[in-house]
């Protein structure tokens, strides 16, 4: 009886020890459990963010072409006035304008077909934000503040205005 006593005192001890241990197990699962679902919120975060880090990454880029595209045509722009004066003034049945006629058109329809837009403000009234006064024309014949001549083109890209029309303005005549 004495030796059957030490087996189930051992036995109930090791039962106890195990008990404990199963707690500490438990505790350390409910321990790494909770880490673990840190660990996937500081993932699904972190993914957030990159995901608006890289959406960020590509509009700035966007941002950063247009602008660069914006300063490229806004110096392009003279070249098109210089471009035009010329063709003005050459002769009509040389076959060397022709051809310079048809690169004009072809450079001013790319640069259109990437935002360039030309301001036209004949027969218009005159807008400070696209138009420049050039001149004021005291005149009966046009409605006040009606454009009158359109000196120099103006241009817009992406509908920025890059360059006002620089325009002759319609007043009414003093006194």
């Amino acid at each position: 009886m004495k030796w059957e006593r030490m087996k189930k005192d051992e036995l109930i001890k090791k039962c106890k020890e195990f008990d404990e241990k199963i707690k500490e197990l438990e505790k350390k699962i409910e321990e790494l459990e909770k880490k673990n679902k840190d660990l996937e919120d500081y993932a699904k975060r972190l993914k957030a963010q990159f995901e608006n880090y890289k959406r960020e990454a590509a509009e700035d880029r966007k941002k950063i072409i247009k602008n660069a595209n914006e300063y490229l045509v806004s110096k392009i722009t003279p070249i098109l006035d210089d471009f035009e004066r010329a063709l003005k003034s050459a002769k009509e049945d040389d076959p060397f304008v022709d051809g310079m006629k048809k690169i004009y058109k072809k450079f001013v329809s790319t640069l259109e077909s990437e935002g360039l837009s030309i301001i036209d403000p004949s027969g218009k009234k005159f807008d400070p934000f696209e138009h420049e006064a050039f001149e004021k024309v005291e005149t009966e014949e046009h409605d006040e503040y009606s454009v009158i001549e359109v000196v120099e083109k103006g241009y817009k890209f992406h509908s920025k205005v890059i360059k006002p029309a620089k325009v002759k303005v319609a007043v009414k005549p003093k006194g």
